[in-house]
């Protein structure tokens, strides 16, 4: 739309459609107001929150808000082609990182610091004359939020203008910001000398780190638009394996030289200090050796190496490092399982066994060595993949073939965060990861096949979920009516018998709805979720003990001759038995989706009526999707109940299926990395929140969240590559402008 719009005679000035998109966006800025803040009323005076968020200064931040959406959205076919220039996108993201950094999280763990949020902290520090003059400048406000400011716009600058020389400005300035931020927490903390585990420093730092390097970025690139999958594409092809060096080598110095080993809530050791700690115990030499010296000497080993074998692209090499990493990795984890099970020898902070009281750097450290090994890995097999490789630049750019390694090495990323970030997680984010995340992302892997894949719109799922609980809470005895003592299981031999219960329960309910279509279909299964919960309120012949539910539920274990496992109370544990569990589910899903049932859900997605015409059984498959859904969400029901031990009809409600069905469409329908992602996402989120947003709000902002993503990424956030292309085609155009055809081309060609 043009910037500018001509009022017609005897028109009202609010029927113009600028001063209408103005107002619009001051009232939008107006609710922000309202919505962001920790503003409440009073029974006395309910208006007291309202005064409180619109009459003040504040008020003026968000009205200037307000303006600049506006001043966006009108000059938008001015401001667009800017958005393709190189560095936009990594400068964006870095802006927003330090935007979060600065409003959102923590920057130190002190009880002196009333929240530890960054704007409290700064109040003390600049008021603090004891501390250094240099950091306590750095708090004095607003100079903080000036920097960042000036760095973005500096960055901004240099990427419409395209000017080398302002470029390097920004990036020193942004690189300036980063460090004088991270070395003045530094002094905070040494001052407050209490341990810190907060992020806020960090997270500036990277968020400042990522627009010096979307300057220079801008200052190295001679291109006008920007490639980001041709870029990505070619670190991964320059070398296969070196990301993952590139990775490690930041992790190992994390590592092995800053971060917490031993005792983070008191001692908070390195590992030269935890080396120091236990050098007159009981420990085993190997483990003395490896917090000495040995461990630094297989982190440098193993660096070099895997870096060698990708530069040289030596099979040979290659397999070496891997060896090397692995065996790093479990030298690394002995001695973790050794300093460990000393320090609850002697009940040091409280421990009452092995891998208690542990910090992050020996984690790192394993996360480390997994991705060196991985690397090695990639390399010796690099020649071996099948498809089309990519071989030319120009192909790697525009993202055409495969890309040796790359695939690997995204799963390597995610394998290394899931078996090492959780034992450096809180317990409250582990209890997090394992009763929220790690059960909803199961739900989502089966209502994906439902859903993404047949495309029939199941809002019962739930039901499935409570059918795998109760046959838990039956088999292992936890309900009024007893099974026999021969029948009588633990909660993982419950897993088989709860797969084949509803695989006959999603056939049950898939065959009176193969008719069925659309809303009529989602409206039966809606009424199958009901009529289970309904069910198991109004105890049928004492079976589900009503209201009250089935409690008592045993925790897993598994004794097989001189093996012993019990999953007891500690919510870790469980972590590494669902990550078993849907490893396995993951597997079998992706070779399910590409057989021939997988096309064939795709082609009854697309058109029933087409494909039962070219021969394809619909009844079946549409059965077979309701039964293999059906049991995915039977599994996470047996775990769900074995880890939490009590389970009554509330935990299985409509607003649960609703969730479901959420989270596979916020990540991507049809895309089983969407769906998990989605899942994380969305459940991560309310739990996040809570310490950022008063508790009414939260599901106000999570509403704002998704109607963002279906506004601008419709396909999810890991889109299935059908999907994406039935919103975007195969090839996105470069240009929208109508090009010209040449008089020897089109319909009135001359020879």
């Amino acid at each position: 739309m043009s910037a500018s719009v001509q009022r017609r005679p005897g028109e009202s000035i609010l029927s113009n459609p600028l001063v209408g998109r103005a107002l619009g966006c001051l009232a939008l800025s107006f609710v922000l107001a309202l919505m962001i803040g920790k503003q409440e009323g009073t029974q006395q005076d309910f208006g007291l929150a309202f005064r409180q968020a619109v009459l003040g200064p504040r008020i003026l931040w968000f009205l200037l808000i307000g303006v600049l959406v506006f001043v966006l959205l009108t000059f938008w076919p001015r401001v667009q082609p800017y958005l393709n220039r190189p560095g936009i996108r990594p400068l964006a993201v870095g802006g927003l990182t330090v935007v979060v950094a600065y409003a959102l999280l923590k920057w130190t763990d002190s009880t002196a610091v009333s929240d530890g949020k960054f704007g409290t902290l700064s109040d003390a520090a600049s008021q603090t004359g004891t501390l250094a003059p240099l950091a306590r400048t750095f708090f004095t406000a607003p100079l903080p939020w000036v920097l960042f400011l000036v760095a973005f716009a500096v960055g901004a600058a240099a990427v419409v203008i395209r000017r080398a020389v302002l470029s390097w400005v920004g990036a020193a300035i942004a690189v300036l910001a980063g460090v004088w931020a991270w070395y003045s927490h530094s002094l905070v903390q040494s001052l407050l000398g209490s341990p810190d585990h907060s992020t806020g420093a960090l997270v500036a730092l990277l968020g400042f780190l990522t627009i010096a390097a979307a300057c220079a970025a801008t200052a190295l690139s001679a291109e006008e638009s920007a490639n980001t999958r041709g870029f990505i594409n070619g670190v991964f092809a320059w070398r296969p394996g070196m990301p993952l060096v590139g990775v490690a080598l930041l992790l190992g110095l994390a590592g092995f030289a800053i971060a917490t080993w031993f005792s983070p809530g008191n001692r908070n050791a390195t590992l030269v200090d935890t080396a120091s700690m236990f050098s007159t115990t009981g420990l085993s030499p190997l483990s003395k050796a490896y917090l000495g010296w040995l461990g630094y000497v297989l982190f440098a080993l193993s660096l070099a190496l895997a870096a060698y074998a990708a530069y040289r692209r030596d099979a040979r090499l290659g397999w070496g490092a891997a060896g090397l990493g692995l065996v790093s990795l479990v030298l690394n984890l002995v001695a973790l399982h050794d300093i460990s099970a000393v320090g609850a020898s002697t009940a040091y902070d409280g421990a009452t066994g092995a891998w208690q009281n542990l910090g992050t750097g020996g984690w790192l450290a394993c996360a480390t060595f997994l991705l060196l090994a991985g690397a090695g890995y990639i390399v010796a097999t690099a020649g071996s993949e099948r498809g089309t490789i990519a071989r030319t630049k120009a192909d790697i750019a525009a993202g055409i073939g495969k890309i040796p390694g790359k695939s690997k090495a995204l799963i390597l990323f995610v394998l290394a965060g899931a078996l090492f970030y959780p034992p450096m997680a809180t317990p409250f984010w582990q209890k997090v990861l394992v009763s929220e995340i790690g059960i909803y992302v199961l739900l989502a892997i089966g209502l994906n096949v439902v859903v993404g894949w047949a495309g029939l719109l199941d809002l019962g799922f739930i039901a499935f979920y409570a059918i795998g609980s109760y046959t838990t809470a039956y088999f292992v005895g936890a309900l009024p009516i007893q099974p026999p003592e021969w029948m009588r299981l633990s909660p993982l031999l419950c897993i088989p018998i709860a797969i084949i219960i509803c695989l006959i329960a999603g056939v049950s309910l898939g065959a009176p709805t193969l008719r069925l279509r659309g809303d009529y279909l989602a409206i039966v299964t809606l009424g199958f979720g009901e009529i289970i919960r309904i069910v198991a309120v109004n105890n049928p012949g004492n079976f589900t003990n009503g209201p009250r539910g089935a409690f008592g539920i045993p925790q897993p274990e598994i004794h097989l001759g001189p093996i012993h496992i019990d999953w007891g109370q500690a919510s870790l544990q469980y972590w590494y038995l669902l990550l078993v569990i849907v490893g396995l589910v993951i597997l079998a899903f992706n070779r399910l989706e590409q057989s021939r049932l997988g096309r064939a859900w795709a082609a009854i997605r697309e058109d029933e009526v087409a494909a039962q015409a070219t021969g394809v059984n619909t009844t079946r498959v549409k059965l077979l999707a309701f039964a293999i859904g059906a049991s995915t969400s039977g599994v996470a029901g047996v775990f769900f109940a074995s880890q939490i031990g009590y389970i009554n009809p509330d935990n299985f409600v409509l607003n649960n299926s609703i969730l479901v069905v959420a989270y596979v469409v916020f990540g991507g329908m049809g895309s089983l990395p969407g769906a998990m992602a989605g899942a994380a996402v969305l459940t991560w989120l309310p739990e996040f929140l809570k310490d950022q947003v008063p508790a009414e709000d939260r599901q106000m902002w999570i509403g704002a969240v998704i109607l963002l993503m279906m506004i601008f990424r419709p396909a999810g956030l890991i889109p299935a590559k059908r999907r994406a292309a039935e919103l975007h085609g195969l090839d996105e155009p470069s240009s929208a402008e109508t090009t010209a055809v040449a008089a020897n081309e089109g319909m009135g060609a001359t020879k």
